[in-house]
């Protein structure tokens, strides 16, 4: 009888969880299904949550090299002899030594891209909120001169440094394939210099329950994800301004690191009826979709491909989204959905 497959699934969780960090499960999950999968995992506070000097200094040279990191990953695999590594995110914790270690030890590597981190210090080729492509080819100059990352030019030199590693080891050629989320994402990392050969495209995928469909509609517009620069609600509250809406809100049901200068924003400009309800429990999440009309996805970097346009889509909700990224090529204009 074949013996089945054995995968470790690799992730760095990020300081402040998000839709990639779900994602990672639901493959595991999937994986499951014809393979035996086991998790290799760390957390970013483990590295950036040391804010002394000395701690500072560690974090910094253990994202070129977690000489920890890599004594515990050999221990796994000598004790899992797992035949590949499925890797989503090995930054700023696990290091590149990761990539460098699958190489020496001669197992294959499939690297998800769930943003643009392998040619952008922050992952989602923006710049003070604007588009910005400049380090694409591999020269972070720009990143260090501006700090787009943690708004600090110092860290943003460090991370650029860091990925300048990453192609030094050939990583790009080595590795033996990539998985990208949507079109628009798999031929900017072809512009970054990875074979076209080696990108495979692998959309998210949502098991759809029948039972959370909602057959009346809500009057509502609803806002679900997490507050961060990049998922552009700024700009939402921006047009809700402008917006002649009647009797609706704007529910937005998240949280993350721009909560408090939305919650400014708000009060400073006097913007009306916007419910800013923070993070929202799963089982409570149904009576929000019952209010709302539709649900809207603004994000202002080049999206992959957000699955809360498949869980509106679950409930019988319309989307309105941005016109790029993954969610250009998942939404049909004036079908599911409108694109702005």
């Amino acid at each position: 009888m074949k013996s089945r497959l054995r995968i470790l699934q690799i992730f760095n969780r990020y300081l402040e969880p998000g839709g990639e960090q779900a994602s990672v499960g639901r493959m595991g999950d999937a994986l499951q299904q014809v393979a035996d999968v086991e998790y290799f995992l760390t957390s970013s506070d483990q590295l950036l949550g040391r804010r002394t000097p000395s701690g500072m200094v560690k974090a910094a040279a253990y994202a070129f090299h977690n000489p920890e990191v890599i004594r515990r990953l050999k221990h796994q695999q000598k004790l899992g002899r797992f035949d590949i590594w499925v890797v989503h995110n090995v930054f700023p914790t696990m290091s590149p030594s990761v990539y460098s270690l699958a190489f020496k030890l001669g197992i294959p590597v499939v690297q998800y891209l769930h943003n643009y981190r392998m040619s952008c210090v922050n992952g989602f080729f923006l710049n003070r909120g604007e588009t910005c492509t400049s380090c694409i080819h591999g020269n972070f100059t720009k990143a260090a001169l501006t700090g787009c990352w943690h708004d600090s030019r110092l860290m943003s030199g460090w991370m650029g440094a860091v990925m300048m590693r990453v192609r030094s080891e050939g990583v790009f050629r080595k590795m033996a394939a990539w998985i990208a989320l949507s079109e628009a994402q798999r031929s900017l990392h072809v512009q970054m210099g990875i074979p076209a050969d080696r990108i495979h495209l692998v959309p998210h995928f949502h098991k759809v329950d029948s039972t959370r469909f909602i057959e009346s509609s809500g009057r509502d517009v609803l806002f679900l994800g997490r507050l961060s620069k990049e998922k552009g609600v700024e700009q939402l509250l921006d047009a809700w301004k402008r917006t002649d809406r009647g009797e609706a809100k704007l529910l937005i049901a998240g949280d993350g690191p721009e909560r408090t200068a939305l919650e400014n924003k708000i009060t400073a400009e006097k913007i009306r009826d916007v419910d800013l309800l923070g993070f929202v429990a799963k089982e409570d999440l149904a009576a929000l979709w019952r209010r709302a009309s539709f649900s809207v996805a603004p994000s202002i970097w080049q999206d992959p491909l957000p699955a809360v346009v498949f869980e509106a889509w679950e409930r019988g909700r319309p989307v309105v989204v941005s016109d790029a990224g993954g969610l250009a090529d998942l939404v049909e204009d004036g079908v599911d959905g409108i694109k702005v």
